[in-house]
């Protein structure tokens, strides 16, 4: 398996209730993320993080600009094709839409489903396959005792490890992964990023995840884009990411910054985001 290429030319786009007269949550964005790179984004409350990964995840259509995956603009081709597009990705939202009543091992299998035929799918539900791989996928997060439980028996944390353990078992070229660590405590937090990175690694996938934990952002991520206000401000090497470009970047929203020690030396300006020129939205 090989990661997908990710391409934004241009890009805006608006949330799906805003009017046409809000600010965009992204602003002529243009970004490159090539087949197998880890990617981490970070930025303020607002900066358009979130709407970033459902531009990527071909969930929200841009008003201007176009996305690419391995070089086709997804909103130019039909239902069909768009869905199998899809089917190449995983996307794990900050909250895990798993049903309460559900079992974990269902829950789980349902990561599979791009994979499975109608009839292997219905077969699943009412006696799971798989069991195996599932309880690997949930060792890997140290929940393999809760292969059987009820979701509505797991805490917040553990129902967010479940979230991110669906995607050990999705047959995914492109992982996308909205604040993974927002339940967990420090030890968690630690554990479930290696995880992601490691096994996302092994499997030449493409991950992009969004974290308010900048620390770990820039510790561990080869890459951190930055964003505010729906623009990209820096695109850099996770070690060459200073407090003082962290400063600048949280500006008025100091509240949500942990400020890292500073892996170079302080700079007195943000340094130019590898992007094209901006486009305007309409």
């Amino acid at each position: 398996m090989s990661g997908l290429r990710l391409e934004l030319k241009g890009v805006c786009a608006r949330h799906p209730a805003a009017t046409k007269q809000s600010r965009p949550a992204i602003e002529g964005l243009s970004l490159t993320i090539e087949p197998g790179e880890h990617v981490a984004v970070i930025g303020p409350s607002g900066a358009g993080k979130t709407t970033l990964l459902q531009l990527l995840g071909a969930a929200l259509k841009p008003s201007a600009g176009h996305v690419t995956l391995d070089g086709q603009s997804i909103w130019t081709l039909s239902t069909r094709g768009l869905q199998q597009q899809r089917g190449r990705l995983f996307y794990a939202p900050q909250t895990p839409p798993l049903p309460p009543r559900q079992r974990v091992i269902v829950s789980l299998l349902a990561a599979k489903l791009p994979a499975l035929s109608l009839w292997q799918s219905l077969k699943n539900l009412l006696y799971p396959q798989y069991v195996e791989e599932v309880a690997g996928a949930l060792t890997q997060f140290d929940l393999q005792e809760k292969l059987w439980d009820r979701v509505d028996r797991l805490s917040g944390g553990e129902r967010q490890r479940v979230g991110l353990a669906r995607a050990l078992l999705a047959p995914a070229e492109l992982w996308l992964v909205d604040e993974p660590l927002s339940a967990l405590d420090p030890t968690r937090a630690r554990q479930a990023i290696a995880t992601l990175l490691r096994e996302a690694s092994a499997r030449g996938v493409t991950l992009v995840t969004t974290l308010h934990q900048v620390k770990v952002a820039t510790a561990e991520f080869p890459r951190v884009l930055g964003l505010r206000e729906g623009k990209l401000v820096f695109d850099l090497p996770g070690h060459a990411v200073s407090e003082e470009i962290l400063a600048k970047l949280y500006a008025q929203f100091e509240y949500e910054l942990a400020l890292v020690e500073a892996p170079v030396a302080p700079q007195e300006q943000l340094p130019p985001a590898k992007r094209e020129t901006r486009v305007g939205c309409a």
